[in-house]
């Protein structure tokens, strides 16, 4: 019975059948399809006081709880704007405050008095930011980003408006009154903390997108027993205690307003909060109080507790303190605002009843002791007592429309688009008529835990769940011009059902026939660059999932990053547990690092130049048709792990000779004695796990075909890999790919065909590592996963190889020139590691023995459950 491909047909709205029903629950998730999706969410924030930190902060716990096992990454919009500016920026905005407030005054009021001021001040810094923001963008790929820092909004913003920033932004304004300059049009939402916000945020920027949300504080801020948590402070709960806390660099009149508390008499006891101002410090401590009239501290650890000890919090900016203060319930006095910021918050949550005001030393007592006379008035000033988006806003951000909503139609002309990297670019250029650059794997799955095959309609249900969520899987080209590079859009709607394919297959037939057909047709350059097909029929309730991307959407890090997020854990598998996520700060890298890389690429590019051209050989010609043949090999991973221990090489040294050994049987005749391979490596020093987008280096080096001893072929294919990786070939290939950004599209085009071809590589061959375990594809077990590779214009073999737990998985897409060889390249890979231990075996009396534990991961040996890291200068994951 002869196999069919066919697309399936989109499913209207509302129309499934009875068996759709019952199943669709259960499609996108096992526990009834409704587990939280995990998100790549990065947060843009400053250190600059205290206050855009600690909202960063909170936002990042509030999205370990509501989609656990999510990663958050964390950028200083300061420090990516230039070496220096961080350092800059505060030491100027301290002095400003400190030393000549009426400046810092003049410029805040400047931007409301003036439109024309505040349009030219926002361009400008969000060109500045934007510009430093976009690399860490486009490195993480993250799906949602937030915003608690006004510079970080004006980059974003003009990524926006300037190159199409696609995925969902929102700017949190952490502090109670909102500024010309904490506002933008162009994000999806601006989220203040309080209603009476919402028409001094309308104002400062016409058109906004406004939401109101809880005070975004760690959950650790909230009411609770007063004289318990004083008991925890160290405080004396039989006296109201005074918290007087001026922010992390402790500005304004602190001394004038502890004095005049101190002065109080024995019913008060004053903790002032000094955060980094040591100077402060040292001067309260000179005023000589005994400790239990003041306490002097620095910066506090449990805040949380503290506030919910203090009858009363003294502040005088209306930042992060007071909307701590805020969500514990503890009365708030602001005392002597600092100049613009600290006026406009206090003043506004004096409006609003959140807060009095005080401007002399009489005044403040006068308010304290009334504050001080009956109960503790929690409940009229708690954060739950306003109507604010629940979760910080967070699901409102990210569930949000996008830019080209009916508030924000589309610019006319062509659409602002995020231009590809030079290094994803290059794979477009490399593109022919009959060698398309796509890669991707193949899913051997089981039956559903219904016993049931997997079904189309399991996959478009799971899609339609997924890939909201995921920007890289709606990412689509469009034209920028001709001499410039193609940009990204990001749809706002994707059809899962158009790009999936099924094929039902009869008895005795695999589906190799139709995996063949599968990667030998390009996909369609009009939609997102990613198509699946199903293959269904197959006995045991076994299907087969095939995931093809464009070459320049991912490379072999992302593609695995990139399909475990359609992935599930199964039932009954421990799963992330909701809760607070630390970020992981992505930061320019240091000098030094970079002086060493650099110096590494000019040893490689050395390298480059002198190793000359490829081997000719009978195995090399131009293809004639796209048609490929896909051949697929497992090999055990206990036998291969113990090879190579005896070898004292690491798995990729031992997969690289295997593969050395089976291209010799099946060479063609006139082949010389070595193939030129290229190795892909993983060349991310910050370890960004991204899904979209080429980050890996590539080495060459030399395969021996010959007649060789098994273990003196992986002796040199070792000494061959070290030799390469340590040459700088990997990092001066990268450098390469980036500077050739600069050229015009054209001139980028010819010289990456020129380069990428038989002329500079035989055969192309790629080892991965599995990050992970036992997964689930819309609740089919995942059997088996086996990588498939691009191939290169006159080479017409590429070899994946995935190193899973118990196996490795080899994945051969081979030109139709070589079809006829393919199932005696299979058998040469089982006969060579055969042959391997046999003669490691037959030495084992005087062969190396297995080292220490050291020795034992150098060789490939798992930890545990766990992939083992790879020695200094050996790929994890390419």
């Amino acid at each position: 019975m002869s196999a069919t491909m066919r697309p399936v047909p989109p499913l209207a709205v509302g129309e499934s059948t009875a068996t759709d029903r019952a199943e669709a629950p259960s499609s996108g998730a096992p526990g009834g399809g409704t587990e939280p999706i995990a998100r790549r969410v990065l947060v843009v924030s400053a250190n600059i006081g205290g206050g855009h930190d600690a909202t960063g902060r909170a936002l990042a716990e509030r999205v370990g709880v509501l989609w656990p096992g999510s990663r958050v990454g964390w950028v200083d919009t300061l420090e990516v704007m230039g070496r220096g500016v961080g350092r800059s920026f505060r030491r100027t905005y301290r002095t400003n405050v400190a030393a000549t407030p009426w400046l810092y005054e003049f410029f805040w009021a400047s931007i409301w008095r003036h439109r024309w001021f505040a349009t030219a001040s926002k361009w400008f810094t969000g060109a500045w930011a934007g510009r430093g923001l976009a690399p860490v963008v486009e490195g993480f790929d993250p799906d949602l980003i937030v915003s608690t820092y006004p510079l970080g909004s004006a980059g974003l913003a003009w990524l926006r408006r300037h190159r199409g920033l696609g995925v969902p932004v929102g700017a949190w304004v952490c502090d109670f009154a909102p500024h010309p300059s904490w506002v933008y049009a162009d994000l999806d939402l601006d989220l203040v903390v309080h209603p009476a916000a919402l028409p001094v945020a309308a104002v400062a920027a016409p058109g906004v997108r406004l939401g109101v949300c809880a005070p975004p504080v760690l959950d650790r801020f909230h009411p609770g027993d007063r004289v318990e948590a004083a008991q925890r402070a160290g405080l004396d709960p039989r006296r109201a205690a005074v918290v007087v806390a001026c922010g992390s660099y402790g500005f304004g009149h602190v001394e004038e307003a502890i004095q005049a508390l101190v002065g109080i008499g024995d019913a008060v006891q004053v903790v002032a909060v000094c955060g980094h101002n040591d100077r402060l410090v040292a001067r309260l401590e000179a005023l000589g109080e005994p400790a239990d009239r003041l306490l002097v501290r620095r910066w506090v650890d449990d805040m949380p507790t503290l506030l919910r000890a203090a009858r009363l919090v003294v502040t005088n900016a209306g930042g992060a303190t007071a909307l701590e203060a805020w969500a514990t319930g503890t009365p708030i006095v602001m005392y002597r605002p600092i100049a613009a910021h600290g006026v406009a918050n206090a003043a506004l949550m004096a409006a609003a009843g959140l807060a009095e005001t005080a401007s002399t030393p009489d005044a403040l007592v006068a308010g304290v002791r009334s504050r001080l006379v009956g109960p503790r008035a929690t409940d009229a000033i708690a954060a739950a007592a306003h109507p604010h988006l629940p979760d910080l806003g967070l699901p409102a951000v990210a569930d949000a429309r996008g830019p080209a909503d009916d508030a924000h139609p589309p610019a006319a002309g062509r659409p602002a688009s995020w231009p590809v990297r030079s290094q994803d670019a290059f794979f477009l250029h490399v593109q022919s008529k009959t060698v398309a650059q796509q890669i991707g794997t193949v899913l051997e799955l089981g039956p559903r835990s219904d016993g049931r095959a997997l079904t189309a309609a399991n996959l478009i249900a799971l899609l339609e769940r997924r890939v909201p969520v995921i920007a890289s899987l709606r990412r689509r080209l469009v034209d920028r011009g001709r001499w410039r590079r193609p940009g990204w859009v990001v749809d706002r709607y994707v059809d899962p059902a158009a790009h999936l394919d099924e094929v039902t297959v009869g008895p005795g037939d695999d589906g190799a026939a139709a995996l063949d057909r599968f990667w030998s047709q390009p996909l369609a350059g009009d939609r997102p660059l990613w198509r699946m097909l199903l293959i269904s029929g197959l006995p045991d309730g076994r299907t087969r999932v095939a995931v093809k991307l464009h070459h320049c959407l991912a490379d072999g890090v992302s593609a695995i990053g990139l399909i475990s997020r359609l992935l599930d854990r199964p039932d009954g598998a421990a799963r992330p547990a909701p809760g607070p996520v630390e970020p992981a700060a992505i930061t320019p890298p240091e000098r030094g690092e970079a002086v060493r890389r650099l110096g590494l690429a000019a040893r490689g590019l050395a390298r480059l130049a002198t190793q000359g051209p490829a081997p000719t050989t009978g195995f090399n010609r131009p293809a004639r048709s796209p048609a490929r043949r896909l051949v697929t090999a497992t090999l055990p991973a206990a036998e291969v792990l113990r090879a190579a221990r005896a070898c004292r090489a690491h798995a990729s040294d031992l997969m690289l000779a295997l593969t050395a050994a089976a291209l010799g049987v099946v060479q063609p005749a006139g082949t010389p004695p070595r193939l030129r391979a290229m190795f892909a490596v993983s060349n991310n020093p910050r370890h960004r796990a991204p899904t979209q987008g080429n980050w890996t280096g590539a080495v060459t080096l030399d395969l021996p075909l010959g007649r060789l001893p098994a273990r003196a072929r992986v002796a040199a294919v070792r000494q061959s890999l070290r030799t390469a990786l340590g040459s700088g070939e990997a990092e001066a290939a990268g450098l390469v790919m980036r500077a050739m950004g600069v050229l015009p599209a054209p001139l980028h085009a010819a010289f990456a065909r020129r380069v990428y071809t038989s002329r500079h590589q035989n055969v192309i061959v790629s080892y991965m590592a599995l990050p992970w375990d036992t997964r689930v594809l819309a609740g089919a077990p995942l059997l088996t996963p086996t990588p498939v590779v691009a191939l290169a214009e006159g080479v017409p073999l590429g070899i994946g190889v995935l190193r899973c737990r118990r196996t490795f998985e080899i994945g051969a897409l081979m030109d139709e020139s070589l079809a006829d060889r393919a199932e005696a390249f299979v058998t040469a890979l089982h006969t060579s590691l055969a042959e391997l231990l046999h003669e490691v075996d037959a030495g084992a009396g005087t062969v190396d023995t297995p080292g220490s534990g050291a020795d034992r991961v150098a060789a490939g040996e798992p930890a545990g459950q766990r992939t083992e890291p790879a020695p200094p200068g050996v790929p994890r994951c390419a």
